[in-house]
């Protein structure tokens, strides 16, 4: 047991914070594993031991199913969820640990470990478990299940990694709530009956039908209007009322509801008792299988407009009075009989050059083709009308977006003509696209913002991690003589460096990345690193670099930058062929708010690299920007370069765009907003010189490792130390007297006050105090104009001293 605890030393030994180790972590390195499916520790495949590394790690509840059997390795969240389960269920197969819902999680994890889905995600999932006292429990959790890639296993993934979050009480919250509302609607239906008073004395028909036809329910104003009693009524069918000319128009609008139409509107006429017609306006919407109606007597007006369109005359002056809608008559073979103002404003043909001609000249040449023209006139004869919405073109050749409707004509049951009414809808279409582009842009923005808190989260406990590896890793190299203990550390030292690009990477995605800004040139700063961009286009790749020195100047972090152009070049390499071209050009521009592709308004200076690749296939363009999604094989690519461009051009107040078509390249466009200040002066950082120093600094810092690295390395620069848990000891310190030249603190700490806050009653309490703050993870410092110098962990000791110096000296200055 102890050479496993040696081989596995992270787990049981080693925590971010520095306290003592969790339960699980002291189970985990304390089972005897050989008597186990999973065999010795010290024989585990390296991807198991880093999973099981990062979820012993996470507070968030975790676990690890490994190999065919599924063995369950978990953390002291998910022991939490196992109840009587744990311990007994570590290194168990999951039929053992979970046989009552086994059924359901066999074919989701060997789906995964079969490589048939990518993965799996549910929410408020339900479950019927056993885990307290045996009792049975109805439970819902959300989860998700990830492959562990292990390229020794079969099919390339050795297990399946799972965070599940317990979430039964919030779904009993929502359903008692449920049950709220339905007592409130209870109420409200009881206050109804104070509504009754407008039932009786409304002059407008109101009622209840069925989709059989008949009026169970009826208000007064059917008897006033119509002669008959409500008794009457509901032993008459629908066709003993209504004029049968009208009755193939209300069967479509009948047919309408039924088909899920909220609601409609017609006009027909209904038989008075004495014999005679009334013309009643109707609207009918469904709810619950049921059809309530409202009809208005409309029989004055139908009268009133009958007398004006007596004559044609009278027709024509009507009609040339609507300019807003083309309004104008056609044949029962489609040819153009009259034409009125708004027909010739809205598509561009006088009356003398359009009379005669047939109506199809309007449709495009595709719907004309597609015989639209007759299928439409056929529609409106056998239904009385025929209303869509489509693409019509104008005498200029442009196209306008229509709202149509074709009205039939009939003289004593003949069908003598039709009536059609276009009327132009670009505007309100596009302002519909529009606001479907705004909420989906929102959706995206939300996902990424919820990936952004956790990826931040994640990369938060790695800084603190890799700090005590660098660190350390500086001492030893400085102690070291023997050359093969030398490379030993420094391979350490290389994968803790590729550890923190990776974290970086992390907190650029989630925008919590503390950035250094300036005022640059675009095309001067790619000029600087021109060389890195040419090596990295390896291979038989032109890489062409044309951008302007007249764009407009941007603020951005220049390192930030370069990763971030970096990052697009290698997608752009590995998508193109051998003689293929990489653009990278730039261009000033403006955007209008909710302007496609970007949601952002404002003068930009837009980066485009363009290549000549293969394209991107539509169903995987919605995730290039997720961390970790990545179509190259798992030794080549991390799943973060896109992401990092993504948080960059975010937090510096911009966006990216991405288009591209199978077989012809993809452009991926960062927009960063236009800077009103001049261009910096650039100075070169030199860190080949280590200042030192003779001052006492006060280090702050909850984690005991970082602490105690932290004051190895200042006290190798000749700095005396002393060190404070938190504020309070820190302000304990400082008002005992004792002669501190600079405080050091993180920012990220427990307490009533974190380091920022410590920093700024610092600031009132002793004017003066140089302050000095140290972070992996803080979003108060991404703010602009942070009123204090900020160094980014894991840092290293020739940084450390020039902050050191800088701030002490400013302060010595002011």
């Amino acid at each position: 047991m102890m050479q496993s605890r040696r081989d596995f030393v992270g787990i049981a030994d080693v925590r971010s914070d520095g306290g003592p180790s969790t339960v699980m972590e002291r189970l985990v390195a304390e089972k005897d594993w050989s008597s186990t499916g999973l065999g010795p520790i010290e024989n585990w495949p390296a991807p198991l031991k880093h999973c099981v590394q990062i979820i012993l790690a996470s507070g968030f509840p975790m676990a690890v199913r490994w190999g065919p059997e599924m063995h369950m390795i978990y953390n002291d969240g998910y022991a939490a969820i196992l109840a009587d389960k744990h311990p007994s269920a570590l290194g168990r197969p999951t039929r053992e640990v979970w046989p009552e819902i086994f059924d359901d999680l066999a074919p989701l994890n060997r789906s995964i470990l079969r490589g048939e889905r990518n993965g799996f995600f549910a929410k408020d999932r339900p479950w019927r478990v056993r885990r307290r006292g045996g009792v049975p429990e109805d439970v819902y959790f959300t989860m998700s299940y990830s492959p562990i890639f292990d390229p020794e296993a079969d099919k390339g993934i050795g297990g399946v990694l799972i965070i599940a979050i317990e979430t039964t009480a919030e779904v009993d919250r929502a359903q008692r709530l449920r049950e709220l509302n339905e007592r409130l609607e209870q109420e409200v239906t009881e206050r109804t009956a104070e509504r009754d008073r407008i039932w009786q004395v409304s002059e407008d028909l109101l009622g209840v039908s069925n989709f059989e036809g008949y009026f169970p329910s009826v208000n007064p104003a059917w008897t006033k209007t119509l002669g008959w009693s409500a008794v009457e009524i509901h032993r008459m069918h629908v066709s003993e009322l209504r004029h049968p000319e009208d009755a193939p128009a209300a069967e479509v609008e009948r047919r309408r509801l039924a088909e899920g139409v909220p609601t409609v509107r017609m006009e027909n006429r209904f038989r008075h008792k004495d014999g005679s017609w009334r013309w009643i306006y109707w609207t009918l919407t469904v709810e619950e299988g049921k059809i309530y109606v409202i009809g208005r007597n409309v029989t004055a007006q139908k009268r009133a407009i009958s007398r004006l369109l007596e004559s044609e005359q009278q027709f024509s002056m009507l009609v040339n009075a609507v300019t807003d809608y083309a309004l104008y008559r056609l044949t029962p073979e489609g040819i153009i009989s009259s034409w009125n103002s708004g027909a010739q404003r809205a598509k561009g043909y006088t009356a003398d050059e359009i009379i005669g001609q047939h109506f199809s000249r309007f449709y495009t040449p595709e719907d004309q083709r597609a015989g639209l023209p007759a299928m439409a006139l056929r529609r409106a004869a056998e239904e009385g009308r025929f209303e869509t919405e489509a693409w019509r073109v104008r005498k200029d050749g442009t196209r306008f977006w229509a709202n149509v409707v074709i009205d039939a004509i009939h003289d004593g049951g003949e069908l003598v003509g039709f009536v059609k009414i276009t009327r132009d809808i670009t505007e309100r279409r596009e302002a519909q696209n529009a606001l479907q582009r705004t909420q989906e842009q929102l959706a995206q923005a939300q996902k990424m913002e919820a990936l952004g808190q956790l990826t931040g989260g994640i990369a938060h406990d790695f800084n603190n991690m890799l700090m005590v590896v660098g660190g350390y890793t500086q001492f030893l190299k400085s102690r070291l003589t023997d050359g093969k203990d030398r490379r030993a550390v420094e391979a350490i030292e290389g994968a803790a460096a590729r550890a923190e690009n990776l974290t970086r990477q992390l907190l650029t995605f989630s925008r919590r990345q503390p950035l250094n800004t300036s005022t640059v040139n675009i095309a001067e700063c790619l000029e600087s690193f021109r060389d890195v961009l040419t090596a990295t286009a390896t291979g038989n790749i032109r890489l062409d670099i044309n951008v302007s020195t007249r764009l407009w100047p941007i603020e951005v972090d220049v390192n930030e930058l370069e990763v971030a152009i970096i990052n697009l070049l290698v997608n752009a390499r590995d998508a193109t062929q051998p003689g293929g071209t990489i653009r990278i050009s730039g261009r000033n521009t403006y955007v209008q708010k909710y302007e496609e592709p970007v949601p952002i308004e404002g003068d930009f200076v837009v980066i485009d690299v363009e290549d000549s690749g293969a394209g991107i296939p539509p169903d995987i363009l919605p995730k290039i920007f997720d961390p970790f999604f990545s179509t190259k094989e798992a030794s080549k690519g991390t799943g973060l370069g896109l992401s990092q461009v993504h948080g960059f051009a975010q937090q510096a107040g911009g966006a990216v765009a991405v288009s591209s078509k199978i077989g012809a390249g993809t452009t991926v466009s960062i927009y960063l907003p236009r800077a009103r200040s001049t261009v910096s002066v650039s100075s070169a950082d030199d860190d080949s010189e280590m200042q030192p120093g003779r001052e006492l600094v006060l280090v702050v810092e909850d984690n005991t490792d970082v602490q105690a690295i932290t004051a190895n390395m200042l006290e190798q620069l000749g700095y005396r130390t002393v060190a404070a848990a938190n504020a309070d000891q820190a302000i304990n310190i400082l008002e005992s007297g004792q002669p501190i030249d600079l405080v050091l603190s993180d920012i990220v700490m427990p307490g009533t006050l974190d380091g920022l806050g410590l920093a700024r009653r610092l600031k009132k309490q002793f004017p003066g105090m140089p302050i000095l703050l140290t972070t992996g993870y803080a979003k108060a410092v991404v703010e602009p104009f942070s009123e204090f110098p900020v160094l980014r962990k894991p840092y290293q000791m020739p940084t450390l001293a020039r902050a050191l110096r800088e701030a002490i000296d400013k302060s010595a200055a002011n």
